[in-house]
């Protein structure tokens, strides 16, 4: 539907037994344990951006965990930067819509494909588009081994630039971008329409590489809707898709999750005071800040995320309150590092053990996916110890 397709970004829980009903009413679990864990999605974010601005794009070396098997597919996903692939072209935007001439957007296509090498991969359907400073330098890096390394960054003048990573063609487009994981379950993801239900926001990320080894990442607005179908039985992406292109997704889909992901910066809603009971501005931009150790990229502490729950009513403030970094090339995720996420007290609160908390704690550990979660309540005593849980995707 025009104006209305949704796209897809990342994923969120398994669909495993106990956790069926948990995610139904919130949108996630871990497979070591049936607690809802808020800041799932949000980690799937932070992985995917940094992914997103280096190497080969987001998708290169990423270890999925956990969960069944979907079935294989006939066809690859291509590397998102390969001269030799018609599937990447250097094309204009224009009208808020990608054209057919040549220009600075580098148009990524994943048609129901898997990428190779991983047991557990996800279907995708979904296009990827990168704005470069020019078409010159878009089609640099796209005829590039390498993508977006020092070197090409350095070699093509790109220090002081930025970039705009979004996923969609544009608000007039008509295609319709998702992923599908383990046991049905489906995402969408818009970048380019305005959500939120406090706060509108839009745009993707923003990267702007403050140095060839380093770059600083504004998420300006990215929206993650995430589905159940109806019928359950049904776990094939080639049927299940068939069913949402003919039916529409209302038809085929239960909606279990929808949050508005988007950094702070100057002058944004931060927080609200609970003894005044009024917000106030926040003075200053917290952007990531990624900077390579080597070839190992580091996200800095210090940058702040906004998380609004739209279905549920939610606001949250996550401080990236440790150096995330990411050790193991092999891993989409950090495997060190910690991220700390306080929700807004005058606003509807998580629950856990039928008890409210307002504050979330993710370490991450050296294993792959693995790490620790601590949720603390609004009033003394809510304190839920310290668990395993494991992440199931990442983009």
């Amino acid at each position: 539907m025009k104006n209305q397709t949704p796209k897809i970004f990342f994923s969120s829980a398994l669909l495993v037994g106990s956790c069926l009903f948990l995610i139904l009413n919130l949108g996630s679990c871990g497979s070591k344990d049936t607690y809802l864990f808020w800041s799932d999605g949000l980690v799937g974010v932070i992985s995917g951006a940094v992914w997103a601005s280096q190497g080969k794009g987001n998708f290169q070396g990423s270890v999925l965990r956990g969960g069944d098997s979907l079935p294989a597919s006939t066809v690859e996903c291509p590397e998102l930067i390969n001269a030799e692939d018609n599937l990447a072209d250097c094309l204009e935007f224009s009208n808020d819509k990608i054209t057919t001439n040549p220009g600075a957007n580098l148009r990524r296509y994943f048609g129901l494909c898997q990428f190779p090498g991983l047991k557990r991969s996800p279907w995708w359907r979904t296009y990827h588009r990168i704005q470069f400073p020019s078409q010159a330098v878009c089609e640099a890096i796209r005829g590039s081994s390498g993508g977006l390394t020092t070197a090409n960054i350095a070699s093509n003048s790109l220090v002081g630039q930025t970039i705009k990573i979004n996923f969609g063609l544009g608000a007039n487009a008509d295609e319709q971008n998702i992923f599908f994981s383990q046991k049905g379950l489906v995402q969408y993801l818009w970048t380019d329409f305005p959500t939120g239900f406090l706060e509108s926001k839009i745009g993707g990320m923003d990267v702007t590489f403050t140095a060839a080894n380093e770059r600083k990442i504004n998420i300006q607005g990215v929206q993650v809707k995430n589905f159940i179908p109806n019928n359950e039985e049904i776990n094939n992406p080639v049927d299940l898709y068939v069913d949402i292109a003919s039916l529409g997704a209302g038809q085929v889909l239960k909606l279990i999750s929808d949050k508005t992901i988007s950094s702070i910066e100057a002058g944004d809603r931060m927080f609200e005071r609970t003894e005044a009971d009024l917000d106030f501005q926040w003075g200053e931009s917290h952007p990531m800040v990624v900077k390579f150790s080597g070839t190992t990229p580091v996200i800095l502490a210090g940058g702040k995320i906004r998380t609004q729950y739209n279905s549920k009513g939610s606001l949250s403030l996550t401080t990236i309150s440790e150096d995330l970094r990411f050790e193991d090339p092999n891993c989409c995720w950090p495997t060190q590092g910690k991220i700390t996420t306080q929700f807004n007290t005058l606003y509807v609160l998580p629950t856990v053990r039928r008890k409210n908390f307002d504050t979330e704690e993710v370490v991450f550990k050296s294993t792959c996916g693995e790490v620790s979660l601590i949720q603390s309540g609004a009033s003394a005593g809510d304190e839920i110890g310290e668990r395993p849980i494991t992440l199931d995707q990442c983009f």
